[in-house]
């Protein structure tokens, strides 16, 4: 499971590319997520092969995980990550 770090204030976007395991024509269609409770996420992005989420919050030296549940026009995939704030 990828792990990224962010500061309690930050607001940035976190990437899922999913190039690799579609299909060939196969595209991203919408997105089930729901935070945490402490953080949250402020907006999705869809590409036909990318998800970009926009995260901000969460409290100084406390863990998140995340689990998009990502829909294709023929598949379902759950990607698991974990924001791990930190004040810098």
């Amino acid at each position: 499971m990828k792990t990224f770090k962010k500061q309690p204030r930050d607001h940035l976007d976190y990437d899922i590319n999913l190039a690799e395991w579609m299909a060939e024509g196969d595209e991203v269609e919408h997105v089930d997520v729901e935070a945490p409770d402490g953080i949250e996420v402020t907006q999705v992005g869809i590409e036909p092969n990318r998800v970009k989420l926009w995260i901000k919050g969460g409290a100084n030296g406390d863990s998140y995980k995340f689990s998009p549940l990502i829909h294709t026009e023929s598949r379902i995939k759950e990607v698991d990550f974990m924001i791990v704030v930190v004040e810098m």
